[in-house]
């Protein structure tokens, strides 16, 4: 990511060097239009390793551009990304079930085999926890060809730094207690399937005890809606059709690096009832990394 970081930014600072060249041309020949108005949206994806527990989002954008001169354009735009819990993606890491062993009233202990011990853990069906970001950025627009008024097709950069509000919905659901029988080989010990427990390898069988836990906001203060402010930025190439015209059309790709926020990631704790009983569970905070493809429009005036 940090050379990814430095790569653009030197591309950045090369296609600055090239629009303060492009000044004194352009004092001599303007564009007729140079300001836009444009709007955009597409698909959103997390990026990278263990960054919650989300499905595939949206993201949508609205904003203003000026034309400094035929390669450097910079104006405001807003922009909201929203980002929806999916229960099947908590499923799929594992993270659904937290799982110990021995008395379930005591969480950390360990305790020797008997005739029949039991492990037991909970079963998680959670709601809620979508994530969203409403922004507010300054747009930094760099061509790498000189637009001119006939231009067909425009490819470029650009850079968005942004301060953000991001939301986070309640999240709710249950626990639901299980425990499963353990029995010992003739030798006193436990049969080598015996730690094979979270997910019913084998012949082994979940039973259900009658005991549900409510799980939600009033229980751990973790689990509340939260609003928060932060920052981060965008950035990334795109291409353009007929980019001095009236209408003009734009495709582009968005790296986003929002600093840290909190949001739902099962995978970030161990699946073990200390994990479950942990206040902050499933909750984390850290920079959240986003791809944004986006298809827009732009009136140009």
């Amino acid at each position: 990511m940090k050379k990814l970081l430095c790569f653009l930014s030197l591309l950045l600072i090369g296609v600055t060097a090239s629009a303060q060249d492009e000044g004194t041309i352009v004092k001599r020949e303007r564009i007729d239009k140079n300001k836009g108005l444009f709007i955009g949206l597409g698909p959103s994806f997390t990026f990278g390793k263990n960054i919650g527990d989300y499905k595939t989002g949206f993201n949508v954008e609205l904003g203003f551009l000026k034309r400094v001169n035929r390669v450097l354009s910079i104006g405001p735009s807003v922009s909201y990304l929203s980002f929806q819990y999916d229960p099947e993606v908590t499923t799929a890491k594992g993270g659904d079930a937290y799982v110990g062993y021995g008395d379930p009233n005591d969480w950390g202990s360990k305790y020797p085999l008997n005739d029949l011990a039991y492990d037991y853990g909970y079963v998680l069906e959670l709601e809620g926890g979508d994530l969203s970001l409403t922004s507010l950025a300054v747009n930094i627009k760099l061509n790498f060809v000189p637009v001119k008024d006939n231009s067909v097709i425009s490819v470029y950069a650009f850079a968005k730094p942004f301060v953000s509000l991001a939301s986070r919905k309640e999240v709710s659901g249950r626990g639901e207690r299980y425990t499963y029988e353990i029995y010992e080989d003739n030798q006193g010990t436990s049969t080598e399937n015996d730690d094979i427990l979270y997910y019913n390898q084998d012949d082994g069988t979940w039973y259900a005890d009658g005991y549900t836990e409510t799980w939600d906001g009033e229980s751990y203060e973790a689990l509340k809606s939260d609003t928060e402010v932060t920052g981060g930025i965008f950035i990334g190439p795109g291409i353009e059709l007929f980019p001095a015209r009236k209408f003009s059309f734009y495709t582009q790709a968005t790296f986003g690096y929002t600093f840290p926020v909190t949001f739902v990631s099962t995978e970030s704790y161990d699946n073990t009832i200390s994990s479950y009983v942990n206040k902050e569970f499933p909750m984390t905070k850290k920079g959240f990394p986003s791809v944004n493809v986006q298809l827009g429009m732009s009136f140009n005036f």
